[in-house]
């Protein structure tokens, strides 16, 4: 299935196109399975809170879910996405400005990536990396970099040489005893909230400190995730290598999946 709605009906080659080119927005992408998503709570409220911070407004959470079981029509597992906009902005946008639209497309399910990544790191920070908005030039120039370069992805490095966030995925590590989230500007993504709290109920411990990119050797393993791929071993940073660590995937992916997914 591919399916594209707007405010629950069939959007229109006029929408989509004034769409592409005014740019300013903002979205989630979710996994649905057997019609429930891990972290929807979070997602819905991701969704409310970048809507304040874009347009001054919330967006009700129970319009959204009503929404996208709209668009899915009862099909049980999709990839989707659900993006924010409204008619405010320098280019007219496809409705009259005022409310917030909610466009959300739905299309086969995504399998999750386990191959072992290795990227490369780019002196890159996002406008409000706070906010998952629709501005992914500099993601997809990076990534298109990275692997002209023979790497599969690349991991941003802030102005103080800190490590923040990949392309489309958190970055994470572990020290031996304990996660190590990075602490510098970025999104924190939903599946890197749903281990947090998964690490918590399995009584591991984790932090959040800043992580010079000069010292990732200094780690034994490091990782990815994303809705799609919510674990994936990272196999090196530039010329870091790190050793593959079965206890630790099966330890996070366990983690994840201790939290219960939530129907729509």
């Amino acid at each position: 299935m591919t399916v594209a709605e707007i405010d629950g009906a069939e959007a229109t080659a006029e929408q989509l196109r004034s769409l592409a080119l005014a740019g300013y927005g903002h979205f989630t992408s979710l996994q649905v399975r057997g019609g429930a998503v891990h972290g929807l709570a979070h997602h819905l409220e991701r969704l409310d809170r970048q809507s304040h911070a874009l347009f001054g407004r919330g967006l009700d959470g129970a319009r959204v879910r009503g929404l996208v079981r709209h668009a899915l029509a009862g099909t049980p597992d999709a990839s989707v996405r659900v993006t924010v906009f409204s008619g405010e902005g320098r280019r007219p946008g496809p409705v009259a400005p005022g409310e917030l639209h909610v466009l959300v497309t739905a299309d086969p399910p995504l399998p999750a990536q386990t191959s072992p990544l290795r990227v490369c790191t780019v002196a890159y920070e996002r406008d409000l990396p706070e906010v998952k908005h629709v501005a992914t030039f500099g993601l997809t120039w990076h990534w298109r970099r990275a692997q002209a370069l023979g790497f599969d992805d690349a991991l941003f490095v802030d102005r103080n040489g800190m490590i923040s966030e990949g392309t489309v995925w958190n970055a994470g590590f572990s020290d031996g005893a304990r996660v190590i989230w990075p602490d510098a500007g970025m999104l924190r993504g939903v599946s890197m909230r749903l281990l947090k709290d998964g690490l918590d109920r399995l009584g591991v411990p984790w932090e959040v400190r800043p992580v010079p990119a000069a010292e990732v050797s200094r780690f034994p393993f490091a990782f990815s995730s994303n809705s799609i791929s919510p674990v994936r071993p990272i196999a090196a940073i530039d010329e870091a290598a790190f050793a593959p660590d079965d206890a630790a995937i099966t330890l996070l992916r366990s983690a994840y999946a201790s939290v219960p997914p939530e129907s729509l």
